[in-house]
């Protein structure tokens, strides 16, 4: 019930004075953050002791109080509960554009797919408005297109050639000063 709603890796102007990360509470009752932690993907934690979100709130922490410093490129996040566990994460590959907060899309899909860059909204529900998302994954290392045999690749160039050859003679023929040229016409009118 508790998720890592958005965070700003590479504000506009100075990291350390716009960066921020949000949670929120999609539960109908107040979470007591005690024993809860954020994490890097470096490892660095910072604890959430002491606070403590509404029903269907969200709390916002700055750099300046959690001292974690994220990363503009491959970034990531992990949220803790109070027994250890990770209960949300999030990873980015390729670099932060600046101004936007990695946001959540969907409460309800895999990490993989549920966050997109877009304007942040700290304190308020993520706009996300016109944003595509990619939730098509695909293994590495298997080619997209499919691969034709070699006797499909010679239909295809033959079918190829002969559509280009057929097409070539109906405008040659067509067209008086080819036909001419090529079929020698006005010499067999003589």
């Amino acid at each position: 019930m508790i998720f890592l709603n958005e965070w700003l890796p590479n504000p506009t102007g100075a990291d350390a004075a716009g960066e921020f990360i949000e949670l929120y509470n999609s539960g109908g009752a107040t979470v007591n953050l005690n024993g809860w932690a954020l994490a890097t993907e470096k490892g660095k934690k910072f604890s959430l002791t002491g606070r403590s979100i509404p029903a269907h709130g969200y709390l916002v922490l700055k750099r300046s109080s959690t001292k974690l410093s994220l990363r503009n490129t491959d970034g990531g996040l992990s949220l803790y509960d109070a027994r250890g566990i990770r209960t949300d994460y999030g990873n980015f590959d390729g670099s932060a554009p600046e101004g936007k907060s990695f946001s959540r899309v969907d409460h309800g899909t895999g990490p993989a797919e549920h966050f997109t860059f877009v304007y942040p909204t700290p304190g308020a529900q993520n706009k996300t408005v016109n944003v595509a998302v990619a939730f098509r994954t695909y293994p590495a290392g298997i080619p997209l297109g499919a691969r034709f045999t070699s006797g499909e690749f010679s239909a295809i160039m033959m079918g190829t050639a002969i559509l280009l050859a057929g097409l070539i003679l109906y405008v040659a023929k067509s067209h008086e000063d080819l036909s001419n040229l090529f079929f020698r016409r006005n010499e067999e009118a003589r």
